[in-house]
């Protein structure tokens, strides 16, 4: 009896210390000290190796610092110790999914909504299922409203309203090509843009009339909204239909020339470079960072060479000190002339685009560039999962991250590319004399 009472006496005493040791986790976690959280939790740890609680805190210390493969096994832990808790399961489906692991991340979405059925899941999943390509699975979930190109058309006037909430820049970019299709098939096209868009879309040969989000709306006879989610309903199709001709943006002769007076014409690789995408704010920190598509400039010192001028694609607010030779864009950039305009002019005095950003990368695409694309772990679900070539633009190559924030490998591939390049076009250039 007393060697029963005792074990009982111990049994509470861990659960005491554990619960301590979780109460100091998440404190210090409060002071945004996640390694002094992550010491405590695996004191507590080693008092009840399967305790759920402790599991599923390490889990999301993890998961919220960044940690994302490490915090997944945790949260495959707490599932099978909580296999009908949702949110788990959800989160665990999440942290694969950001460090790449989709089908494994697919796996768990279907689980959650099999068994949960609730919207949100379902939105996720759809979007899992586009990213997988399994259409059919897709469809089941949204039936696609048929568009334009089942419709008699001709004489018609149609309006693309792409000025909708969640566009991005890049969306409309990549999406208004389908004008062309409307333009061929007889009807006139208006287009209604965000604002900043409206000078570089007037450059499109497809679209009669480009109008901004506070002007007066044009009669028309059909109208068709332009967002990201309506239009990826419909992707399968998008996908597999025969694409428009490209280029089918072209930027503005006038500053195309202006910039080409402004570039040494030498023999050197001219490589138009993007390093930096949008802001975002860290939950753990809570301060304004990079986002995970982001490099930093020290990670592409290698693609520095004798034989390559490397020129920015970003209007600089002043002069940066960069660790290798880099031509910087100030002054009126991309200013009176409009957003992307002079980004255009200069891009076609490239020989190849490298970029982290989509629109930059959709940019390239819709003028006919050669683009090369580097996709974090956790790229956009339109790029799909392991393709190195894009269905939507034949000259754009993507480079994927294999671990969350490692771009070293990446880097290093897309510097031998560049030498690879560089000797092939040695070998084709005329020598002196010839």
């Amino acid at each position: 009896m007393k060697r029963l009472v005792l074990c009982i006496a111990f049994a509470f005493s861990s659960i005491s210390h554990g619960q301590e040791y979780r109460q100091k986790a998440a404190a210090a976690l409060k002071q945004k000290d996640a390694v002094q959280a992550l010491e405590l939790l695996k004191k507590a740890l080693e008092i009840n190796p399967n305790d759920s609680s402790t599991i599923l805190q390490v889990a999301s210390t993890l998961f919220l610092t960044h940690h994302y493969e490490l915090a997944a096994k945790f949260y495959e832990q707490a599932v099978e110790l909580n296999p009908d808790h949702k949110n788990i399961l959800y989160n665990c489906a999440t942290a694969h999914s950001k460090y790449g692991n989709f089908s494994r991340a697919l796996e768990q979405y279907e689980q959650v909504y099999c068994r949960f059925a609730d919207d949100y899941t379902k939105g996720v999943l759809f979007k899992q299922y586009i990213r997988c390509q399994k259409w059919d699975n897709a469809l089941k979930l949204q039936t696609p409203k048929l568009w334009w190109y089942n419709e008699n058309i001709a004489g018609k006037t149609i309006l693309l309203d792409c000025d909708k909430q969640g566009n991005g820049f890049g969306d409309v970019i990549q999406f208004i090509r389908y004008a062309q299709i409307l333009q061929q098939a007889g009807a006139h096209v208006i287009v209604k843009t965000p604002a900043p868009l409206q000078s570089l879309l007037q450059r499109c040969p497809y679209i009669d009339q480009v109008v901004g989000p506070h002007e007066i709306t044009p009669a028309c006879d059909r109208q068709y909204d332009i967002c990201i989610a309506s239009l990826l309903l419909k992707m399968r199709d998008l996908i597999m239909m025969k694409a428009p001709q490209r280029p089918y943006l072209f930027a503005d002769p006038k500053l195309i020339s202006f910039w080409k007076q402004r570039i040494p014409q030498n023999e050197t690789l001219k490589v138009g470079l993007c390093w930096k995408s949008n802001l975002v704010r860290d939950h753990f920190t809570e301060e304004i960072v990079p986002s995970p598509r982001s490099i930093s400039l020290e990670e592409l010192t290698p693609l520095a060479h004798k034989n390559i001028t490397l020129y920015s694609l970003h209007k600089l607010p002043e002069a940066i000190d960069a660790p290798f030779p880099l031509i910087q864009q100030q002054d009126d950039f991309d200013g009176s002339h409009g957003r992307f305009m002079d980004t255009a002019a200069l891009m076609m005095n490239m020989d190849i685009i490298i970029t982290v950003d989509t629109s930059i990368a959709h940019l390239a695409g819709a003028l006919g560039k050669k683009v090369w694309l580097l996709l974090a772990c956790e790229s956009d679900y339109r790029w799909f999962t392991h393709s190195q070539r894009s269905t939507l633009y034949p000259d754009m190559h993507l480079f994927r991250q294999t671990a969350y924030g490692e771009w070293g490998p990446v880097i290093a591939i897309i510097q031998k590319k560049l030498h690879t390049h560089i000797s092939y076009l040695s070998s084709v250039r005329p020598t002196n004399g010839e």
